[in-house]
């Protein structure tokens, strides 16, 4: 199975990844750093514009994450199930 090309998946900015989440484009910005979230949105920089590869593996993983469809990394990172905080 041959590799995956940069052009294989569609490069947004972070307004219209909102738009795609149906989130406000501050919280894109503000889940995309390290320093404010545990397991940050994939994003990678062109100068000092943040952009992410919609449909790639890494964001689909993020958002298979945030779904909660891996429950067992979701407990050990301290799910509001198991008594723990988000």
């Amino acid at each position: 199975m041959a590799a995956p090309r940069p052009g294989d998946y569609e490069v947004l900015t972070s307004a219209e990844l909102a738009q795609r989440l149906k989130v406000k484009e501050s919280w894109v910005v503000d889940q995309s750093k390290r320093s404010r979230t545990s397991d940050p949105i994939p994003v990678f920089r062109l100068g000092k514009h943040r952009r992410y590869r919609w449909g790639s593996p890494e964001l689909n993983s993020w958002l298979d994450r945030r779904a909660g469809y891996n429950t067992q990394q979701q407990r050990k990172a301290g799910s509001s199930r198991n008594g723990g905080t988000m």
